[in-house]
C-alpha cells in the first residue's frame, strides 16, 4: 500500500500505469480524464462526482423545520460538500415566507456577523474563493454577500429571484452561496430538473407522499432525502454515488466491500458422477433425459 500526494503532474503519472481497480472522487472534468486513462487498460472503476443537487419545496412543506435543515446541508463545510443542496426550487406561493425563515435560521446557527464566528469555516483555496465570488450578482443578494481575502471567507449567501439562465446556475456552486428558483408547477420543474445534466443528490421538503413519491420516482439521481438533507450518506446500510454526469457505481458499508472485490464464479464438480449425455455422439434417448432433467 501506498500514498502518493501531489498535484496533476502526479495524478497524470498515476493514470498511465495499470491497476486492478480505480476509485475516484472529484470533479466531473477530472472524472472524465480518469475514465478516459482507465479505458486503455480497461480498469473498472467507480467515479463519485458531483453536480448541481436541487432542493425542493413543496407548498405543503413545514417551512421552519426545513429552513433548519436546508441551512445545515447547505452550509456545511462553507459549502464545500459534493451532497450539499445546490439550489432551492420552491413553489412561488411560499417562497417569502420560506425566505424569512432560512435568514432566522442563518442568524441562529451562524450569528448575525459570520465572518466573525470563530467556528465558521474558510474556503479551500484563492481560486475557489474567486470563483464562487464570481457567481453572485449582488443585485440578488439578499442575505449575506460579504467576502474577506485575506482569510479566504465567503458569509452564508442567499439570492433572490435567480433564472436558470444566472452564472450561479450554470455550475456546480460547492461553496455557501444558496439560489432561489421558483416555480408554478412542481411536475413541471421536475421535468426541467430532469433534462439537465443527473445530480448526485435531491432532496423534497414535502408533507404529500404523493410529491416526495413523485420527485424521488421520476428524477434520475444519486441518492437524497424527504424532509432532509446529507444524512443519506452517513448511513452504512445504504450505497452510495452517482448517476450518469454525478459518477457511476456505489460505495459504503457492503456495497464498498463489493465495489473493491471481483467475485468470481466457481464450480467444483464432483468426480463420481460423469453423465454420457454430455458428450458425442449424441443419441434421441439422450434427449427425452435430458428434458426429464431440465424439467
Amino acid at each position: 500500500m501506498a500514498v502518493i500526494t501531489g498535484g496533476r503532474a502526479e495524478n497524470a503519472f498515476l493514470l498511465r500505469e495499470k491497476f486492478d481497480f480505480i476509485f475516484f472522487t472529484g470533479s466531473q472534468s477530472v472524472g472524465k480524464e480518469v475514465m478516459r486513462r482507465a479505458a486503455d487498460h480497461l480498469t473498472p472503476l467507480v467515479l463519485e462526482l458531483g453536480g448541481k443537487s436541487p432542493c425542493l419545496v413543496e407548498k405543503s412543506a413545514d417551512l421552519k423545520l426545513a429552513a433548519r435543515r436546508i441551512v445545515f446541508g447547505k452550509y456545511l463545510n462553507c459549502g464545500q460538500t459534493c451532497v450539499a443542496p445546490d439550489y432551492i426550487c420552491c413553489d412561488r406561493k411560499i417562497k417569502d415566507d420560506l425566505l424569512l425563515e432560512l435568514k432566522a435560521e442563518l442568524v441562529r446557527q451562524y450569528g448575525k456577523k459570520p465572518l466573525e464566528n470563530p467556528g465558521y469555516g474558510k474556503i479551500i483555496n484563492e481560486k475557489h474563493f474567486d470563483r464562487i465570488c464570481g457567481l453572485m450578482d449582488k443585485d440578488k443578494v439578499v442575505w449575506g454577500g460579504a467576502s474577506n481575502r485575506e482569510t479566504l471567507q465567503i458569509e452564508p449567501s442567499i439570492m433572490d429571484n435567480v433564472t436558470f439562465s444566472d452564472a450561479v446556475m450554470g455550475e456546480e456552486i460547492f461553496g455557501p452561496v444558496l439560489p432561489v428558483v421558483t416555480y408554478e408547477s412542481l411536475d413541471k420543474m421536475l421535468e426541467k430538473i430532469n433534462r439537465g445534466p443527473h445530480p448526485l443528490a435531491l432532496y423534497i421538503f414535502t408533507k404529500n407522499p404523493l410529491a416526495a413519491k413523485k420527485a424521488v420516482s421520476l428524477c434520475r439521481f444519486g441518492g437524497g432525502c424527504i424532509n432532509d438533507t446529507v444524512i443519506h450518506l452517513a448511513t452504512s446500510r445504504m450505497g452510495f454515488g452517482g448517476f450518469g454526469e454525478s459518477g457511476m457505481g456505489s460505495y459504503h458499508g457492503k456495497e464498498g466491500f463489493d465495489a473493491f472485490s471481483h467475485y468470481k464464479s466457481i464450480v467444483d464438480k464432483k468426480l463420481w458422477l460423469d453423465l454420457p449425455m454430455r458428450y458425442q455422439p449424441y443419441r434421441k434417448d439422450f434427449e427425452k433425459l435430458l428434458h426429464l432433467f431440465l424439467k
